[in-house]
């Protein structure tokens, strides 16, 4: 009797030890984004993405009551091309704090906040497909540590909320057969949180209907489709009844997603985004494992086969019934991306990067089955050609390995002061700005939303649909496309425009074209940029 009684409690003690371990583990893994993130408190890169400052601005209305709006743009319209659960979120910050640039830190602390949810989350995410124990920590060790993670959790981004509720729709609904039409009820209404996080996450209601149906339970379809519905049809009514009336492109392009692709996208250039997006993606997904730091052939080299062979390793775990739900939502999300106007990076594919480091671990596992059957085969040459081959594979793991290491120690904290240096000089500028500029003045910058923010005076960047980029020369085209640039800023109701003379946004010969420029007034030269009042 003692020793029955013993037993189970020993159990219990070990389920203890090791759910101690995995979470000190996993506290370990994020302390170096959050040292980090608070290192760089301040937000450096705020403004740089765009997207950071209109969420904030958004999250701003939305304390201050002003609607769902873009304050920053001169006519303040709707925002109807961002869903608004960030927003709404970091809206506890101007709450909180309700002044700018001292809410920065908080916001950005809200924001890490959901990285080690998204941690537990792929880890249990693994467990969850029998895993072995190291490949999972494998896996979450080279989502938390990768230096592209690093850089997009010390930005103010939705991506690592949208993930947190993507993983966990999709943990909810894999266990369907357990949890009877409540649980593919409240996968669906994680699924719906994930839409009004990302409209990207309209993948998930595609994906999970096909999975039901795969698993031969309609029902729980039907119950997954009720739970997301009101979040995409909500959504959806609101956008159309309070979209802006104009059809410029500064409207298109900050408040009409699909107005804006049309306007980008056609019979006459899919076939170009199609090749041009297949090889952003490839490289993108390859990146994970090796960055990308550098350009041209020899980074498709390198960057495509890695792709390729997570792609490989994703189909051997789906064949094998693992990650079925996941991939799907993958495969939908890859296809939206091969036929967008913009050419995926990184950031369109960091809600994927647990799936495909998984599909990198399982496809690593199959090629050194493969290389050690061939090293021991009787003959020479196959035993020659493997050693080879694994002798490769192995080298460009381990540069791709010591590149991780150099962007996460020197290149991201390097560009962190380059930027901080930079914006300090910038906010040198709206100073100037704030304090002798009429209060009604209107300003085309590139980094509008931290100029708004800054001094309140509306601003507007230089919209260059990537139709009309490719079109005019790319980045060298920019200086032309800047000759005219007086009547892009009166159309759109800018009196002034503010050039930089550092930092990502300068080019030498764009100041000269505007020094050049008879309808361009110089009003004010600092350091960090030259402002012109439009004639």
């Amino acid at each position: 009797m003692l020793i029955e009684q013993i037993q189970p409690a020993s159990s219990d003690s070990r389920v203890a030890s090791r759910g101690l371990v995995t979470a000190l583990a996993l506290i370990a893994l994020c302390l170096p984004s959050l040292l980090f993130v608070w290192l760089n408190r301040d937000v450096p890169h705020f403004g740089i993405l765009q997207d950071d400052g209109i969420y904030l601005i958004d999250g701003k209305a939305l304390a201050e009551g002003s609607g769902y709006r873009i304050l920053s743009l001169p006519s303040q319209p709707n925002d109807t091309r961002y869903p608004p659960l960030y927003p709404l979120y970091l809206s506890l910050a101007w709450s909180l704090i309700p002044s700018y640039p001292s809410n920065l830190p908080l916001a950005l602390m809200l924001s890490w906040f959901c990285l080690p949810i998204v941690l537990g989350l792929t880890y249990v995410w693994c467990r969850r497909h029998q895993f072995p124990v190291p490949v999972a920590w494998v896996v979450v060790a080279l989502f938390s540590l990768n230096p592209y993670v690093l850089f997009f959790v010390s930005n103010l981004g939705s991506e690592i909320l949208f993930m947190a509720f993507l993983l966990g729709a999709i943990l909810i609904a894999e266990r369907d057969h357990q949890l009877g039409w409540q649980g593919p009820l409240f996968a669906g209404f994680l699924a719906g949180a994930a839409y009004l996080t990302r409209t990207a996450g309209i993948a998930l209601l595609p994906a999970a209907i096909a999975y039901f149906c795969w698993k031969k339970h309609p029902r729980a379809a039907l119950f997954f489709a009720i739970g997301m519905s009101p979040a995409i049809a909500g959504w959806t009514l609101w956008s159309r009844l309070h979209a802006a009336p104009g059809h410029d492109i500064v409207t298109l392009c900050y408040t009409n997603y699909l107005g804006y692709y049309l306007t980008n996208v056609g019979r006459d250039n899919i076939a170009h985004i199609l090749r041009r997006n297949l090889s952003g993606l490839l490289e993108a997904m390859g990146s994970l494992v090796f960055p990308q730091m550098m350009q041209g052939w020899l980074a498709k080299l390198i960057l495509w086969p890695l792709a390729a062979a997570m792609i490989l390793g994703c189909i051997r775990m789906v064949k094998q019934g693992y990650g079925v739900l996941y991939s799907l939502f993958a495969g939908i999300s890859l296809a939206m991306l091969l036929v967008w106007h913009y050419q995926p990076n990184q950031r369109f594919i960091l809600p994927l990067a647990p799936l495909l480091l998984a599909g990198f671990c399982f496809e690593m596992a199959h090629l050194a089955q493969l290389f050690r059957g061939a090293s021991t085969g009787s003959h020479r040459s196959k035993r020659v050609a493997a050693r080879a081959l694994a002798f490769s594979l192995v080298t460009v793991l381990t540069v791709g390995l010591v590149l991780q290491i150099c962007m996460d120690v020197g290149v991201v904290p390097k560009l962190a002061r380059e930027d901080r240096a930079n914006s300090q000089m910038y906010r040198s500028i709206y100073d100037w700005i704030a304090q002798n500029l009429p209060s009604d003045a209107n300003i085309l910058w590139q980094d509008d939303t931290a100029l708004y923010l800054a001094t309140g005076h509306h601003s507007a960047s230089y919209v260059v649909s990537p139709r009309e980029f490719e079109a005019t020369g790319g980045d060298s085209g920019e200086a032309a496309r800047f000759r005219n640039i007086e009547a892009y800023a009166r159309e759109q109701h800018l009196g002034y425009i503010l050039l930089a003379k550092i930092g990502l946004r300068h080019n030498q010969e764009v100041l000269r074209a505007a020094a050049a420029n008879p309808n361009l007034e110089t009003v004010h030269e600092e350091a960090g940029g030259i402002l012109y009042r439009v004639r």
